[in-house]
């Protein structure tokens, strides 16, 4: 399984692209924000405002069961994924490239190991 660059995809990610790919249907309060029902506990009352994204800091967090994180936490937390799988995954259903860790030749594989001290 090839490695992958969790740092670059978390910046590549937009949480509006998440939102929208989950079916957040929020309203917008002030300075970039949206409040809603929380797609991860799947909150049933439309008037519901314990979720909160904030699409500038590319943060979001629900008020009533604690979840949060950036956009990739939330597939995550949507979707039940493991992190590996779902990177694949929403990064598939955006269009966006897979970022893939450079895969290390095996001889500078040895070359690493050969240099490293013994305990």
């Amino acid at each position: 399984m090839a490695g992958i660059d969790f740092r670059e995809a978390r910046a590549r990610l937009r949480l509006a692209e998440v939102l929208a790919l989950v079916g957040f249907q929020g309203r917008r309060c002030w300075d970039g924000q949206l409040r809603g029902p929380c797609p991860v506990h799947q909150s049933r009352s439309r008037t519901s405002r314990a979720f909160v994204a904030h699409l500038g800091k590319g943060a979001w967090h629900c008020f009533a069961c604690g979840a949060g994180g950036n956009a990739l936490d939330l597939w995550v937390a949507v979707t039940t994924q493991p992190l590996h799988a779902a990177v694949i995954e929403l990064c598939q259903r955006l269009g966006k490239e897979v970022p893939y860790l450079p895969r290390r030749s095996a001889s500078a594989r040895r070359t690493k190991e050969a240099t490293m001290p013994e305990p």
